[in-house]
């Protein structure tokens, strides 16, 4: 699944023309999700590999390709999913650093998208793993926005509300 959620999300990133548009992250654009996006992807690998954990540059497709790609290295092992890592807020399981990129991928994919105007195709079956991972209460207050309404029943529509998003 990761490698379908990093593959929909870098299409997205390829089309981009407009950097500096609006994202729906409040005060960010496009350019500063997908900045935030790879420095995600490369802390996740960096918890695993010990590696470089942020990036920054001009190329973000390319710099996400990479992070992407790294991630997928990383998260093959069977061993590494099962050991803990070091990761905020403490040892954290490779599983669960998988999880959390995966849910990055996909809600951050979708804001470049819609602050970009171009279209998003998440893999459904990455949107219903995303969205058990995240069932349950709503995120501590400060992590995403308030949970909305969804305008619809189309699950990344829902998912997106429980995050807060308005799709």
């Amino acid at each position: 699944m990761l490698t379908k959620a990093y593959d929909a999300t870098a299409a997205v990133l390829a089309e981009v023309t407009d950097w500096s548009a609006p994202s729906p992250c409040a005060g960010w654009t496009v350019r500063d999700v997908a900045n935030h996006l790879v420095d995600a992807m490369c802390t996740f690998a960096a918890a695993v590999d010990g590696g470089q954990g942020e990036y920054r540059g001009e190329d973000l497709p390319g710099a996400y390709r990479e992070a992407a790609d790294r991630c997928l290295a990383v998260f093959e092992d069977p061993a590494v999913l099962a050991a803990s890592h070091p990761f905020p807020p403490g040892p954290t399981p490779g599983s669960v650093i998988a999880r959390i990129s995966l849910s990055e991928s996909l809600v951050h994919g979708w804001d470049v998208a819609r602050g970009a105007g171009v279209a998003y195709r998440p893999a459904p079956e990455v949107v219903d793993a995303v969205r058990e991972f995240t069932a349950g209460p709503p995120p501590e207050e400060g992590m995403f926005a308030p949970p909305v309404v969804p305008s619809s029943d189309d699950p990344m529509t829902v998912l997106l509300a429980h995050l807060g998003r308005k799709a």
